[in-house]
């Protein structure tokens, strides 16, 4: 079985080569470890390779890992699950990016925090995010809060039977540069965007951010 530091070597490959392919610097696309069910020893296997940015996908989760953070001084914490709006409190000192905003409702209780507002592409009905026609009402209400930055777009894309990746993650871009025109946010938008199965496709595409777990990690040692 492949150590942590050999898939994250090879993952990083694989970013850089998408990079190159589509006319891009590598240096402009950064992983992701989504430590959703992974090993204190894991987590911490892939920050002595190297790794920097780490992802929670549950704030329950988080709230367990205070001393394993201690052991990572050098960490960016990324927050990429659906949140709730009595769970924000959690959410408010220690996170790099908080990713997954869709409702103005928890956009207001996370002030001080850099977001990204989730768009759902595909209209499932199983995953949060703001439909595309409601995207440019729900930014230009967060940004009369003033007290959030917006800093981008997040996705999780349908199944490729119903979208393909690609398309899904052209979607985006479109939609980040039709925002970006009006205002609503800023030159190069972070598009955070693209799985274990695609984060190929999500660089090609223009993604800031690609979020890797067990394709990094290995199996999840619990759910």
């Amino acid at each position: 079985m492949k150590s942590v530091a050999e898939r994250l070597h090879e993952i990083t490959e694989r970013m850089a080569k998408a990079a190159k392919q589509s006319g891009r610097r590598a240096g402009n696309v950064s992983l992701i470890g989504v430590v959703k069910g992974q090993s204190r020893e894991r987590i911490l296997a892939a920050y002595e390779a190297g790794l920097r940015d780490f992802a929670h996908s549950y704030v329950a989760e988080a709230l367990t890992t205070n001393e394993l953070r201690r052991e990572m001084p050098e960490a960016r914490w990324h927050f990429i699950g659906s949140i709730q709006s009595n769970k924000t409190r959690h959410l408010l000192e220690g996170w790099y990016r908080i990713h997954s905003i869709a409702r103005l409702k928890v956009a207001r209780r996370l002030e001080g925090s850099t977001i990204l507002v989730q768009v759902k592409l595909g209209g499932e009905a199983t995953k949060s995010g703001v439909e595309p026609d409601g995207l440019l009402d729900l930014l230009r209400d967060i940004r009369r809060l003033g007290t959030v930055q917006v800093s981008g777009l997040m996705t999780l894309p349908p199944p490729a039977d119903q979208l393909s990746p690609a398309v899904a993650f052209k979607q985006l871009a479109d939609l980040a540069d039709q925002c970006t025109a009006r205002g609503l946010l800023p030159e190069n938008p972070e598009l955070s965007m693209g799985m274990s199965g695609d984060f190929e496709e999500a660089i090609k595409g223009g993604a800031r951010w690609v979020r890797v777990g067990q394709l990094l990690f290995g199996p999840r040692s619990s759910n």
